[in-house]
């Protein structure tokens, strides 16, 4: 009898190991999402604390997108002409510097990305009024509900144009289409500023 269960515990054994191997990646999601939850909620505490002020504006550090468990530093990126492009960072979320600042007066921020599951591939199912938090080097916190989004050809610059003529705002780019061919751009209205 004794045999026959140490016989049965050497054959579970690989079960088991595979088990807890597989919950490892479980376990992290719900880890980053407790910690991305803790994140909004100080936030949200920040801004509703704080009574409407002056004009506030800052070059964008990290972004914060709860509903789709999306917490990432922002670099600074320019146009570079010689490449008719922006450099776009593997793992970060991109400010590019030719739009405004981050601010809560006027003109429109654009952050983009790359289409990968660690960057702004779940942009892409982004719901009506979700929630995105852009944090400023300066110590800022701006709140912006997600109020739409058009797909666009990547010749079609005049849009970042167009951005510094709108009132205060945030757009984020990723790629779309079968194969990237367009610009998901979606249009983020100011909540509130601290």
């Amino acid at each position: 009898m004794i045999r026959r269960l140490l016989a049965l515990k050497w054959r579970l054994l690989p079960l088991l190991a595979a088990a807890i191997i597989l919950c490892i990646p479980l376990a992290e999601n719900a880890w980053s999402h407790r910690q991305i939850s803790q994140a909004a909620q100080a936030a949200q505490l920040k801004l509703a604390a704080v009574p409407k002020t002056a004009k506030l504006q800052g070059a964008p550090n990290r972004i914060l997108i709860p509903s789709l468990n999306i917490d990432l530093p922002v670099v600074s990126q320019s146009y570079s002409p010689a490449l008719k492009s922006w450099p776009v960072s593997a793992s970060t979320a991109n400010y590019a510097t030719e739009t405004a600042l981050i601010n809560n007066f006027h003109g429109q921020s654009l952050i983009y990305g790359h289409d990968t599951r660690s960057v702004f591939e779940p942009l892409l199912g982004l719901k009506a009024n979700a929630i995105v938090y852009v944090y400023t080097a300066n110590g800022h916190v701006f709140k912006y509900t997600y109020s739409g989004a058009q797909d666009v050809s990547p010749r079609q610059t005049d849009i970042v144009a167009d951005m510094a003529k709108q009132p205060a705002g945030l757009n984020l780019i990723t790629c779309d289409g079968a194969y990237f061919q367009y610009r998901h751009v979606m249009n983020f209205k100011l909540v509130k500023a601290v």
